[in-house]
């Protein structure tokens, strides 16, 4: 068999080790002499394959197209340029099934499912110590492996299922090209998901894992998925009677059993300098140094500030502006800015502008930009304005106040306020408002990924981003348990685990007297909280899919939806022509046209 470099072999196996390391564990070694086949067969090289797997993480999760998808068209979060639509924030008639995010994100799953199970199946095949004393792995530590590759085979299950509903059941490594597929049932997937996750939680894997592995799945991370798979299941028609229950006990077990706790400080939770905190339950870790794969999640709520006014310009104290994203009006008057502290630590603030509390450890998270070119406004200065309520001179500006300041060079933009379903007197909602660019939205960003280490280097590309996504934290589990107890009719324990986050969310506001949830906690509630909670950092899309609310909240709160402008004629939404269209993602027409019996397949309903 033909010898290759080590690197070039796990091209082979679809760049299983492409990516820089997770964390210290995943760093890449370069071998000569083996075979690919023989290479994957010793501990080293097994250990390759599995870090491969994890490493497609970051292609899944951190990327534009997962977070367009979890985040755009929801009631909390829409696009930034209202002079054009956006098929996945508005739904127009330009959303078709061969929609380019859609079918990218369908793509990157199945490669990342593909890695996942060649760590599985290859397994059988790893000399252990058993046969190679010396050499050899050892069998503990191959039963872990195997468990960690089948969490990653569930997790991406998981995401096409509750994407796309029906999909090919992949579950061994393929080894030729085929030219036929099938769409196996959602039931299907959750048996398998359900399967994979039994086995990662009866392994020897462990409830935490220690700082030297850091980022490696345990027990805890496999439950908390497995409760939020049986949470997802239970609202299928093909649920079972207990699924709610079963995702109570999987959530509880994790807050009682797993040594993971919520930090008394919701701004600790954030703080990149306390990354590797006791709430975090599984993160997608990120490496300095040349070369390595940026975190980009600080980009997407920056608006474009570098274009429209004269004295701001690219800049590592703001970085990149993908402007992705932008809150909708509900979720700036969803914040409580006195009596919550979430919202100083999500937002741009005065918290977030002194380095002794700030996300970043910087002071440049304040509720205002900086001129960073000194034309009109001294550098250092302000040149754009967000007024907040939590300041104690906060007023609103008149279009007088707003007009004389702008002469000066300073822009002020009022904070929303009034009714969410009208955005139209709202300055973060009109475009090319005291600005030069006439298709760009300014708002108050969202600063709660921000990243200290991102910069830029002569070309303006982004360098060195290095903030953990936090694919799982202990405050989602008090929020699935509650959600759960909500569906299983058991409110006294919803009130008790909504509020324990609740209760967190009051420590250290500016104010005292954040009210807590009383009487009967709704799916509303719980969405509520989680919006709150989990901002930007849950899947927001899935969430409203999940518990059946998309249509309702997205009709209700996301104000875009109602007001299209471009020349695109929306599609006439309803709750009913909602559900029956939008539900789920279409499954892609670039994948069907490969297939030979494409056509037979169809697609999902609506599309």
């Amino acid at each position: 068999m033909k010898t290759l470099n080590i690197l070039t072999k796990a091209a082979l196996a679809s760049a299983l080790v492409a990516s820089t390391a997770c964390s210290d564990f995943l760093d890449e070694k370069n071998y000569h002499s083996q075979s690919a086949e023989e290479y994957y067969q010793t501990a080293v090289g097994y250990e390759s394959l599995v870090n491969g797997a994890y490493s497609t993480l970051k292609s899944v999760y951190n990327s534009t197209n997962y977070y367009s998808l979890t985040q755009l068209g929801t009631d909390m979060s829409t696009h930034s340029n209202a002079n054009a639509t956006n098929a996945l924030n508005q739904y127009t008639v330009d959303y078709m099934a061969d929609n380019g995010t859609v079918y990218n994100q369908w793509k990157t799953l199945y490669e990342a499912l593909k890695n996942a199970n060649a760590a599985i199946n290859r397994a059988s095949k790893v000399t252990t110590k058993k046969q190679d004393l010396l050499n050899g792995m050892d069998e503990s530590l191959l039963e872990q492996r195997v468990a960690e590759a089948k969490f990653l085979r569930a997790l991406y299950l998981f995401e096409i299922v509750k994407n796309w509903n029906q999909a090919p059941l992949i579950v061994e490594e393929p080894t030729s090209a085929s030219t036929t597929s099938q769409l196996n049932t959602p039931a299907e997937f959750y048996d398998q998901i359900l399967s994979d996750l039994k086995d990662v939680i009866g392994s020897e894997i462990p409830w935490r894992r220690p700082a030297t592995e850091y980022g490696r799945v345990s027990k805890a991370a496999a439950m908390h998925l497995r409760s939020l798979v049986y949470l997802t299941r239970g609202y299928q028609s093909f649920g079972t009677s207990d699924d709610f229950k079963k995702a109570y006990a999987d959530a509880v077990d994790v807050i009682d059993n797993s040594g993971h706790r919520l930090l008394d400080d919701y701004a600790m939770v954030h703080r990149q300098s306390n990354e590797q905190n006791d709430e975090i339950i599984f993160p997608i870790s990120f490496s300095a140094g040349v070369g390595a794969n940026t975190n980009i999640w600080t980009e997407f709520y920056l608006f474009v500030y570098r274009e429209g006014w004269e004295d701001l310009s690219f800049s590592g104290i703001y970085c990149c502006d993908w402007a992705t994203v932008m809150p909708t009006k509900y979720t700036y008057l969803a914040f409580d800015w006195k009596k919550d502290h979430r919202t100083e630590v999500t937002f741009m603030s005065p918290y977030n502008g002194n380095p002794a509390t700030s996300v970043d450890g910087r002071e440049y998270g304040q509720n205002w930009f900086i001129s960073t070119e000194g034309i009109k406004v001294p550098k250092g200065e302000p040149v754009i304005y967000f007024p907040e309520p939590v300041e104690s001179n906060y007023k609103q500006y008149t279009d007088a106040e707003k007009s004389a300041s702008a002469s000066n060079g300073l822009y002020v933009f009022n904070y929303p306020t009034g009714s969410y379903a009208d955005c139209s007197a709202d300055d973060y909602y009109k475009m090319g408002y005291q600005s030069y660019n006439a298709a760009c939205r300014t708002w108050l960003p969202v600063w709660k990924f921000k990243d200290c280490n991102t910069r830029y280097n002569s070309s303006g590309t982004v360098e060195n981003g290095t903030r953990d996504i936090y694919l799982f934290r202990l405050a989602e589990t008090y929020l699935i348990a509650a959600e759960a107890a909500v569906k299983a009719g058991d409110n006294a324990n919803a009130l008790k685990y909504i509020n324990a986050v609740r209760r967190r969310a009051a420590n250290h506001a500016p104010e005292s007297g954040l009210a807590e949830y009383t009487g009967t906690v709704t799916l509303d509630d719980v969405l509520d909280e989680r919006g709150l909670e989990l901002f930007g950092e849950a899947p927001r899309w899935n969430d409203l899919q999940r518990t059946g609310k998309l249509a309702e909240r997205v009709l209700k709160y996301n104000w875009d939806v109602n007001n299209i402008t471009g020349g695109l004629i929306k599609t006439q939404l309803s709750q009913s022509s909602f559900e029956g269209k939008y539900k789920y993602r279409p499954i892609p027409t670039s994948w069907l046209n490969t297939l030979s019996n494409g056509a037979e397949l169809g697609n999902n309903p609506g599309w």
